[in-house]
């Protein structure tokens, strides 16, 4: 996955689970953490077992926090087809299904937060802090047809109700095709009536630059109310 979840494990070390005492590693640079719950075996190759997808996530709750769960299971659950490793039915049907363990409140909570299709960490990461500081939970990759360009948009999150949609742009956006493309895209939006706001890592690193970013969406809400 491309992204750094905030853990207490050290992830300079190999981590091993293993459901008994004496399947403890003895390695060196490897960690060992004991699962008594049942397992779920996939092979990876001769030598080594991992655990499905949904397993991990229930061993890692108790060392990570809710938003970088949620981080995970969007990632899991998102957008782009080949990158895609799960649903959240599984998700849940895993949460649920291996029994009490530590961390089962926050891996429930983060899944009650966690949007599938979201395109990118840095997306998931503005959107919770959009509703922690009181925001309704927007859509994601919400559709706008746009029947002049022959063309259905596709926007990172909207309020369709206010007509705002809020695109997060990363490095990639830099590209000189994909400027020019999301110039259009952002353009033919305010022609349809709606209020386009990018947001950048800047917005989501500084906090007075988010309160700014948080009052521009506040704003436009009101403007699309009223209207």
């Amino acid at each position: 996955m491309t992204l750094r979840p905030s853990t207490e494990l050290d992830t300079s070390r190999l981590h091993i689970t293993s459901n008994s005492m004496g399947g403890k590693s003895h390695l060196y640079g490897v960690q060992n953490h004991l699962w008594t719950n049942r397992m779920e075996r996939t092979v990876i190759d001769d030598l080594i077992d991992g655990v499905s997808v949904e397993q991990a996530v229930c061993q890692m709750a108790r060392y990570t926090d809710q938003d970088s769960l949620t981080m995970i299971m969007d990632w899991l659950t998102c957008a782009n087809a080949d990158l895609r490793q799960s649903t959240p039915q599984r998700l849940r049907e895993a949460i649920d299904g291996f029994g009490r363990f530590p961390g089962i409140r926050r891996c429930r909570a983060a899944l009650s937060r966690s949007v599938p299709g979201t395109d990118s960490p840095q997306e998931t990461l503005l959107r919770l802090r959009m509703i922690g500081a009181g925001l309704p939970c927007p859509l994601v990759n919400h559709e706008i047809p746009d029947i002049d360009a022959s063309t259905v948009w596709r926007v990172d999150m909207a309020y369709p109700p206010e007509r705002v949609a809020i695109e997060y742009d990363g490095e990639y956006h830099y590209d000189r095709h994909r400027w020019r493309s999301d110039l259009r895209k952002r353009n033919r939006l305010q022609d349809l009536g709606w209020t386009v706001l990018v947001a950048v890592k800047d917005v989501l690193n500084d906090e007075r630059r988010f309160t700014e970013f948080l009052l521009m969406i506040i704003h436009a809400r009101l403007r699309g109310a009223s209207s």
